[in-house]
């Protein structure tokens, strides 16, 4: 098991398992996970954890008491989800599908620019390659159970209009994974990795000029109070929550099926959400003083085809790569 040298302190606290009744049944035992997150409040998508934490705690008559905290407070960072869950440090953790690149880049996959154009794209490309995923996740040792949803088109937040490439040449632009690294060099942009906490700062003091997120997650931090436009750019994401194996092995049945019961259901509210934030995303970037540049057809394919290469990059980093490829173009009618 890897241990990691970040992992003590409060974090190593956090991330113990804690369950009492080892003597009596698994219906009678009790369970405690702090669970690291992505989100904080008031993001919509954190208000409804919250919603879940206290259903299954109420559902499940206090035996199953889970605490939630953003990864920065926990002295974790996100791109480690994989390793943390198989080596058990964090029972269960939310995973960003975009963060993987140093473990398994195959979930990347849904970031990929010019291959999902909306949340239906990434939700065909999420059936046609789960069987994949789960190959992935059994290599080490952890299992889906839930939370799972698919985020609209990313929001490129500008001062000035992306109306075409030659809009981006060298606008500093904070990315958050490796693929977009790539994929925004091509674009002839100055792209920086920088975390989703420091990003309005470094908005703020002039790191970078734009930024990349979901449109609601940027408005919600006030982007718009240092950009004065937003595109949209042909790519995706998936989050889901995943738990080490022998942790969910070792559960009863009943609780396995009141979390992923609960998490479904969350999931499709959240999923809800995100739709309708990408049928209305012109009036909500409108309603928070910004411009909206609607993305032309001539932009998004000049995007795809200028990127193709960051496919056949990213594919030949996993073994899962061409395949996967192939299982989404397929399904997607390509």
């Amino acid at each position: 098991m890897r241990k990691m040298a970040y992992l003590t302190g409060f974090a190593a606290a956090l991330a113990m398992l804690v369950t009492v009744g080892h003597g009596e049944s698994k219906a009678q035992e009790t369970y405690k996970w702090n669970v690291p997150l992505i989100w904080t409040l008031p993001h919509h998508i954190r208000v409804e954890q919250e919603a879940f934490q206290k259903r299954v705690l109420e559902r499940s008559g206090g035996k199953v008491n889970i605490s939630l905290h953003q990864f920065g407070e926990v002295g974790l960072v996100d791109s480690d989800v994989l390793s943390i869950v198989r080596g058990g440090e964090f029972p269960l953790v939310e995973l960003d599908h975009s963060k993987t690149a140093g473990d398994e880049p195959l979930f990347q996959i849904f970031n990929l620019p010019g291959l999902a154009f909306s949340i239906q794209d990434a939700i065909t490309i999420g059936k046609a390659t789960a069987g994949l995923r789960k190959k992935a996740l059994d290599e080490r040792n952890a299992v889906e159970v839930g939370m799972a949803h698919y985020m609209p088109g990313q929001g490129v937040f500008t001062k000035k209009p992306v109306r075409t490439i030659a809009d981006l040449k060298g606008v500093g632009i904070r990315v958050y994974s490796g693929v977009l690294l790539s994929s925004f060099k091509l674009l002839g942009a100055r792209p920086q990795l920088i975390p989703w906490g420091d990003a309005p700062a470094a908005l703020l003091q002039g790191v970078v000029d734009g930024a990349i997120t979901s449109p609601s997650s940027g408005i919600k931090v006030g982007f718009g109070d240092t950009t004065k436009y937003m595109t949209t750019m042909p790519l995706s994401n998936r989050v889901s929550w995943i738990m080490n194996k022998k942790v969910w092995n070792s559960l009863s049945p009943d609780v396995q099926k009141l979390l992923q019961d609960e998490g479904n259901a969350s999931a499709a509210r959240m999923q809800e959400k995100w739709n309708a934030e990408e049928a209305g995303v012109a009036k909500m970037v409108q309603d928070a003083g910004m411009t909206f540049v609607a993305p032309s057809e001539e932009f998004k394919a000049a995007v795809t085809k200028l990127l193709r290469p960051v496919w056949d990059e990213w594919a030949a980093k996993t073994k899962y790569g061409p395949e996967a490829i192939k299982l989404a173009l397929k399904a997607l009618g390509r």
